[in-house]
């Protein structure tokens, strides 16, 4: 019974104070002429008094009239507004989860973001396998090799010639660092304001799902740390296909919510 009352006082707080003036003012006048009117009615006071009566029963009509037409019409507004809110922000939502998207797929060698997704989990697979493999397997090096060539495909060297190892990352920093840094700060900029700024506007339950929500803020939270970069690991392959591996991971959670976000543009 308290949540329909509050919300009851919430919203008539928040009708203009004009709106809430009249209604106090005119309320309690119209409730003492409709007394009044019974009481001379009963008493058959009104015969012979026509005109007055018309002017007595107009008067008492505009008592309630006003407030309630005024009630009707700010309602009316305000759910306009909240509607024209709403569009706003689902205008928003889709002009920046393009940006997003847009931002994302910019260091890569695609721009379309359904092959963006499907190349970085075949090499997140392909990592994975690598690095569950002993370190004397036969197939390791070839492996390897087939893993860095789609890599380059995805994602070329600034260097612009076919890296030999995982080791060409950190070893080559600053050339290859400088365009991930940069690829880093925009996707995080751009996450930023869909998940700070439009995320909190949107109608009812507007926001992407949790599944991917939640694994692109951890991969955004997370994004070419220590540890989980391939371009500052250490020079040991181990500690390489692991930053790899995580580096892949975090791509694919980016790539599913802005598939999510799809919905808005």
């Amino acid at each position: 019974m308290q949540q329909p009352i509050t919300r009851i006082l919430r919203s008539w707080n928040e009708k203009p104070r004009s709106t809430r003036i009249l209604t106090y003012a005119l309320i309690p006048v119209g409730l003492v002429l409709l007394v009044g009117g019974l009481r001379l009615d009963s008493s058959d006071w009104w015969t012979g008094h026509d005109f007055l009566l018309n002017i007595y029963s107009a008067a008492t009509g505009v008592c309630f009239g006003v407030p309630t037409a005024l009630l009707l019409f700010n309602k009316l507004a305000s759910d306009l507004d909240t509607a024209r809110q709403a569009k706003l922000a689902l205008i928003r939502a889709g002009a920046e989860a393009t940006q997003f998207q847009r931002a994302l797929l910019s260091v890569f060698s695609t721009d379309d973001l359904a092959d963006l997704t499907a190349k970085t989990t075949d090499l997140r697979n392909q990592i994975t396998n690598i690095r569950n493999l002993p370190a004397d397997a036969s197939s390791r090096d070839q492996d390897m090799r087939r893993f860095l060539a789609d890599f380059d495909i995805l994602l070329p060297s600034p260097l612009e010639r076919p890296r030999r190892s995982l080791r060409t990352l950190p070893a080559h920093y600053s050339a290859e660092w400088t365009p991930m840094d940069t690829w880093r700060t925009q996707v995080h900029s751009r996450w930023n304001i869909l998940y700070n700024e439009v995320r909190p506007t949107l109608p009812g339950n507007g926001w992407i799902a949790a599944d991917p929500d939640t694994a692109a803020q951890q991969a955004i939270n997370r994004l070419l740390l220590s540890g989980r970069n391939p371009w500052t690991a250490d020079r040991g392959d181990g500690a390489a296909v692991t930053a790899m591996q995580y580096f892949l991971r975090d791509v694919t959670a980016l790539c599913g919510a802005a598939t999510a976000l799809d919905t808005y543009t």
